[in-house]
């Protein structure tokens, strides 16, 4: 267990995510002050948290104007917070959610995962949209399928949907179909372009 200051944001963080905050609440400012890391949990809606987040370290930090904080972090282990807490909480007690592997093998999951970013990076080069088709994901499985949340093209909510999956098996097959799925409608809209051409 860790006592850590809850920051709540309508942006996920997730492990090894290099992200940068601005904290506009001067009494959180205050309070990571000096901190070298917190807790930061998804907030879709004020008064609502999500109840897994991440331990966010602190690398950089600069001052904002009127008292607030600008803040860089990267993503640690993820963090389960205790039941009934609500916005306002100033410090949890927070308990380390250790990541399952679970069944299947991880390292082909992986692979496929990654020719899977890269086909959908192709089709958003294709149509148009800014992609990078050189990116390489990461070679451990469970890094490789939080760094695929980040480049695909989903919403926060689904990316708290995506933290909170409990092996890393099955976040690497749910990332599979979403990568296959947003190919595919990349791959049949610039079909519909080129027949209306």
């Amino acid at each position: 267990m860790a006592e850590l200051v809850l920051f709540p944001s309508g942006r996920v963080l997730l492990p090894g995510q290099r992200l940068g905050l601005r904290v506009h609440d001067v009494e959180v400012s205050a309070a990571l002050f000096g901190a070298d890391a917190f807790c930061a949990v998804f907030s879709p809606r004020r008064g609502d948290l999500s109840g897994i987040g991440v331990r966010a370290r602190i690398v950089a930090t600069s001052d904002a104007p009127d008292g607030r904080l600008d803040i860089e972090v990267v993503g640690g282990e993820r963090l389960e917070i205790p039941p009934g807490v609500e916005e306002g909480h100033d410090v949890v007690e927070t308990v380390t959610v250790p990541e399952q592997p679970g069944d299947g093998d991880l390292e082909l999951l992986r692979d496929e995962l990654e020719r899977g970013v890269r086909r959908f990076a192709a089709a958003a080069v294709e149509s148009g949209r800014p992609a990078s088709i050189a990116s390489a994901l990461h070679a451990d499985p469970t890094l490789a399928s939080y760094q695929a949340a980040t480049v695909l093209p989903i919403s926060h909510p689904e990316r708290q949907e995506l933290l909170e999956i409990e092996t890393t098996t099955e976040r690497l097959e749910q990332e599979l179909r979403i990568a296959a799925g947003e190919t595919g409608v990349l791959r049949h809209l610039l079909g519909l372009g080129r027949m209306g051409a």
